[in-house]
């Protein structure tokens, strides 16, 4: 693969993030929401969806789905259809959030696992990287029924890569912290460049720290190991803290 290529597209995709403007309600809900803070998302969360915030109306639904919202006493139903309300306003962060929803939360059929995967498959081809991101999950690890290990979706790394590289282009920060991690290794066909990957992973972890701590265990680990052999021990305990926080029993 075209390292050169990459790095610049991701570091362009990283320095591109920014914050449209948003109303307090719906920031401070997503902030929370990404921080999987529910319980402080909640109130925002409320307001913005008043205010019309389709977005915030696909984080509410997505907390009712998963059970993060007692008070709405786990009603999926509602949840299903405050996305599609969202989705018909042509909200493409709920159509993600209906695909993950269906295929991590929902019924455990091979038809219902499919749904969910079509639905990740419309969102990142409607420029979604966090869509993009789940089907990097979803072909590296495949998919199978949790009753009878029936093979949904098989493991395809061609199918992997070529979504966390979409991710990256997407500017989405995990896309560019496994890009970077593989860069890094010299993994998955790419040439390695310790120095200008430890780089990318740290201009994700930079951009947001919780979401990539949540995320991004993998690059995560790399960074700190390569900070730390490199004399920067003070700049790597704060990411290994929060990785330790994120993934007690894997850090």
């Amino acid at each position: 693969m075209n390292m050169k290529k990459f790095i610049v597209t991701v570091f362009a995709a990283v320095l591109a993030m920014c914050a449209m403007a948003q109303s307090v309600n719906v920031t401070e809900g997503k902030k929370w929401y990404d921080a999987e803070r529910y319980d402080k998302a909640l109130p925002y969360l409320k307001k913005a969806v008043a205010e019309g915030d389709v977005d915030s109306k696909a984080r509410l639904a997505c907390m009712i789905f998963t059970m993060q919202v007692p008070e709405y006493s786990m009603d999926r139903d509602r949840a299903m259809k405050m996305l599609d309300e969202a989705i018909d306003a042509g909200s493409v962060f709920a159509i993600e959030r209906k695909g993950f929803c269906t295929l991590a939360m929902g019924n455990d059929t091979k038809e219902d696992k499919q749904k969910g995967v079509d639905l990740l498959i419309e969102a990142s081809d409607k420029g979604s990287a966090d869509a993009s991101f789940n089907l990097f999950k979803v072909y590296r690890d495949g998919i199978k029924t949790y009753s009878d290990g029936e093979v949904c979706v098989a493991v395809d790394e061609a199918k992997a890569l070529e979504y966390i590289e979409k991710a990256a282009e997407q500017n989405g920060l995990e896309g560019a912290a496994y890009l970077g991690w593989f860069i890094l290794e010299g993994t998955h066909g790419y040439d390695k460049d310790v120095a200008e990957g430890a780089d990318l992973i740290l201009k994700a972890w930079n951009y947001d720290n919780r979401v990539f701590a949540g995320n991004c265990l993998e690059p995560g680990r790399a960074l700190v190991n390569y900070l730390t052999s490199h004399g920067k021990a003070t700049v790597a305990a704060p990411i290994k803290a929060l990785l330790k926080k994120y993934h007690p029993t894997e850090y």
